[in-house]
């Protein structure tokens, strides 16, 4: 419930306190004396928009403070919780907001600074503010079914179906996004399958290349390995002059040496073991020279494998021995595309699973919608019989959609004063008065199906008077029963039906505008309501008269 509301150097108003009680309260004035600034000023302290324009000539700051008594707001309490802003007093919160002339705002709950998100999230838990365009929402469908949805406390069902509509969403979108990525890789993919082919082909290997080199230059230079490696035989191995019959020279002088003097052993054993080496190498050198012959065949099918190595390399911009890489990373690309369509089938299959899942909650959101439109327009009906309009007919009339987050419905609320007429859409059988009027029958019987404990009316009452004026009080003071109301009129009769009255009064004081508010005693709210019945001349026939619509707007 809101406590109070301060008000420093906003618009027009000095400084001015309103302290609130539970029940209805009615703020009223003369026209054009602000009566609609207090709630302005509550819209900007619960995070409206912040504008240097609101500061009030002369001052450096507009300063703005409400306090909430939360005993009766546990969604508030858990939100402060939530965001480690509890005050000392659990169940007290005091939101303040200050706006610098240079439009710069800065915003405080219990003494901790906060942004504007957070006070507007703390104020849809705290707040309902009702303002006169709420009887042009009232034309557009997607407004209609809320006032149906809040009617029908259907809240949780709602955010079921929301979720599921957005994972379905999402999922659909993540399947087109994904059929576009394999269309646009579809020439790609018939590219890389033509590619894989051609290298295919060749067959390339990994070092094949380097290989295929090095058995080329023994092929083509067969002769000359086969000249050479015999003479290097010869000069290893020759009876007259080679070097094994030099060394074995030296092992026989070596020996005669190492009969004589034994520390020469180790010199011996290094001849030895070189001339075991030079036997091998001789033996090795022999064997190879014995394998080294033509082959024509083989050395041109080499070149040829060799030459489509090389056009190959051209074509793809890689050393022939790269090739290899060439050919795997192609055939990687083929395993992505794969991938792609068995992610698309594995996403579709999910998508499928979530249409479904989202159609059957959607599907009894629709019932429960279409069982409590019947009370719904049962219960706008009779209250409009209880504003005048004895031969209203309200209806709603359901159309199926394509599903969205709220689910497979549109409606469209219907209307008609006249008895024996059809109900057709608002906007086309309702005059502005009567527009208002369904306005308040809906607000009044949705506002507190929205946990808010805390309803403020705004001039909704525009463009009634009368018995209807007296019936609208009686609808707004049977409503402070389970919710504080605050609302802002121009009428007596619903000034009159309020617990509490505020007024609010425009001066010149020293060629200075200021505006105050003030709370009336009883004496204060007869003359108000004599004011409001018969002008700025209060008679003692409009006090009566202010005294016995008191007495009746308040006998309930």
């Amino acid at each position: 419930m809101l406590e109070s509301l301060t008000i420093e150097n906003y618009a027009v108003v000095k400084k001015a306190t309103l302290n609130l009680h539970k029940g209805m309260s009615a703020i009223t004035g003369e026209t054009g004396a602000g009566k609609s600034i207090s709630v302005d000023a509550l819209e900007l302290v619960m995070g409206g928009r912040a504008d240097s324009k609101s500061v009030r000539s002369g001052s450096g700051s507009t300063s703005i403070c409400a306090t909430f008594d939360l005993s009766d707001s546990p969604r508030a309490l858990g939100l402060l919780r939530d965001y480690d802003l509890l005050s000392d007093d659990n169940e007290l919160c005091i939101v303040r907001r200050t706006v610098s002339k240079d439009g710069r705002s800065r915003a405080f709950v219990n003494d901790r600074s906060v942004n504007t998100t957070v006070l507007r999230e703390l104020s849809s838990r705290l707040l309902n503010i009702h303002g006169q365009h709420d009887g042009q929402l009232l034309l557009k469908s997607e407004h209609q079914i809320e006032y149906l949805d809040a009617f029908a406390g259907l809240g949780d069902l709602l955010s079921e179906v929301e979720s599921l509509f957005y994972t379905y969403s999402r999922g659909k979108d993540e399947v087109t996004r994904l059929g576009n990525l394999q269309k646009d890789m579809v020439a790609e993919y018939k590219l890389t399958l033509y590619q894989i082919a051609e290298l295919n082909r060749l067959g390339p290997k990994e070092h094949e290349f380097e290989e295929l080199s090095e058995e080329y230059d023994r092929l083509s230079n067969v002769q000359t390995l086969l000249q050479n490696s015999i003479n290097v035989h010869g000069q290893l191995a020759d009876d007259d002059g080679g070097i094994l019959t030099s060394v074995n020279t030296l092992l026989g002088g070596m020996n005669s040496l190492v009969k004589i003097d034994k520390s020469l052993t180790p010199i011996l054993q290094s001849i030895e073991s070189a001339r075991i080496q030079l036997e091998d190498a001789a033996g090795e050198i022999s064997r190879y020279s014995s394998t080294l012959e033509s082959d024509p065949e083989r050395l041109n099918f080499i070149n040829e494998r060799m030459a489509l190595y090389n056009d190959m390399s051209h074509k793809y911009a890689v050393t022939p021995d790269k090739l290899h890489e060439v050919l795997n990373e192609l055939q990687n690309k083929t395993r992505e595309f794969s991938s792609i369509k068995d992610e698309i089938e594995a996403r579709t299959a999910d998508v499928m699973a979530a249409k479904k899942a989202f159609m059957e909650k959607a599907e009894k959101l629709s019932r429960r919608r279409k069982e409590m439109s019947v009370e719904f327009a049962k219960r706008i009906t009779d209250m409009l019989h209880e504003l005048s309009m004895p031969n209203a007919m309200f209806e709603i009339e359901f159309t199926e959609v394509p599903p969205h987050h709220n689910g497979i419905d549109s409606v469209c609320f219907k209307f008609n004063a006249n008895a024996g007429m059809t109900p057709d859409l608002i906007s086309k059988t309702a005059s502005g008065g009567e527009i208002s009027r369904i306005a308040l029958a809906i607000l009044v019987l949705t506002a507190n199906r929205i946990s808010a404990p805390t309803l403020i009316f705004d001039e909704i009452d525009t463009g009634i008077s009368g018995f209807t004026a007296a019936n609208t009080g009686r609808l707004l003071r049977r409503l402070a029963k389970t919710s504080q109301v605050i609302t802002v009129t121009h009428l007596p009769q619903v000034a009159a039906s309020a617990h509490n009255q505020y007024e609010v009064l425009k001066k010149d004081i020293d060629n200075e505008t200021v505006t105050s508010i003030t709370e009336l005693d009883a004496d204060g709210r007869e003359k108000e309501i004599a004011r409001l019945l018969g002008g700025p001349v209060i008679s003692e026939s409009a006090l009566a008269n202010a005294r016995e619509l008191l007495a009746t707007q308040s006998a309930e």
